[in-house]
């Protein structure tokens, strides 16, 4: 009985083993990102979540022209005129 309760204590007063926690990407969770990687957001355990700067770089894209799209169009009724005061 006396080891049960001495087992109990040992394991309760023990903290949490968690393998490494994961984040966004297979990031790593660390106090200081390395050189390579960028911190994008926190994880569970308040350390940032780092990860590589390859794996967050885009390439950007260059549009010639307004395409029809994105150019905003006002619907206006017939008959119907806007009144600002």
């Amino acid at each position: 009985m006396k080891f049960l309760f001495l087992f109990l204590a040992i394991f309760l007063a023990m903290e949490p083993v968690v393998s490494v926690a994961d984040c966004w990407m297979n990031g790593k969770c660390r106090l200081v990102c390395k050189d390579d990687e960028d911190s994008v957001t926190r994880c569970a355990n308040r350390k940032r979540c780092c990860v590589l700067s390859r794996y967050l770089t885009i390439q950007p894209v260059t549009i010639d022209g307004e395409l029809p799209w994105t150019t905003p169009q006002v619907k206006q009724e017939p008959g119907f005129e806007p009144r600002f005061s």
